[in-house]
């Protein structure tokens, strides 16, 4: 069975739906939970693949975080091993880093579902080909350059890079993991700064919820499985 490492960045920010696929699908996913004390791995040595999960954390700030320097570090030897990374949000911003793009704040936060649209080179690719636009809840106010030599898979209205390729290395920047559950989670959570920052949000995320939440789900499963895939594909490659 595939052994994939799992960085938690922040203790609500886990692998939501993503985990039931991975199960269904025969892959393990076993968490490194780092702001509860777990150390990084050295290196990508006795993994299959690697996921790196979102968080309110800057992906560049080594001052208040000294452990993201060390996970691109990560991502980058998984990179070069060829063994698949599949970033989330700020983990997404991390893997951007660790491949030499820019990461940087947006100034403004992007909250709630937002319609996604596959780029025309998406249409031949492992994870998205046959998608069409889907709305997915989104978090952050953050966001990064393209890396270089990158494929750009998904933009939207508002930020306009939101998924990227480099070999079987993906970063997405939205929170396709995100189930009703878990949202409500990040709302309690978050509910000071979110008042602040968009204080209507609260009026209308239900029926965004009920009008969105299944496409979302089903992105995550395709999406999740075909990552799989290509963890599996490799690990036949090395046999």
């Amino acid at each position: 069975m595939p052994r994939i490492l799992t960085l938690e960045f922040w203790p609500t920010c886990h692998l939501g739906e993503i985990e039931g696929t991975f199960d269904a699908h025969g892959a393990a996913a076993v968490y490194h939970r780092i702001e509860e004390g777990d150390v990084l791995p050295p290196n990508a040595q006795g993994w299959d693949g690697l996921v790196m999960l979102g968080g309110p954390q800057y992906a560049e700030d080594d001052a208040g975080y000294p452990y993201l320097a060390d996970a691109a570090a990560l991502a980058r030897d998984f990179h070069d091993a060829g063994k698949p990374v599949l970033g989330v949000c700020l983990g997404s911003q991390v893997l951007a880093r660790a491949l030499g793009a820019r990461v940087h704040k947006q100034g403004w936060t992007e909250l709630g579902f937002t319609e996604m649209t596959p780029t025309e080179a998406a249409r031949n690719d492992p994870l998205l080909a046959g998608v069409e636009p889907v709305h997915i809840v989104q978090f952050h106010e953050d966001t990064f350059d393209i890396p270089p030599g990158a494929t750009h898979l998904m933009t939207g209205a508002n930020c306009a890079n939101q998924a990227f390729r480099v070999g079987t290395s993906y970063g997405f920047q939205c929170h396709f993991e995100c189930s009703i559950d878990l949202w409500k989670t990040w709302l309690i959570n978050m509910e000071d700064h979110l008042y602040q920052t968009s204080p209507g949000y609260h009026a209308h995320w239900p029926a965004d919820f009920a009008r969105h939440e299944q496409g979302s789900l089903d992105f995550c499963e395709l999406v999740s499985a075909r990552w799989v895939d290509l963890v599996k594909a490799r690990l036949q490659q090395a046999a």
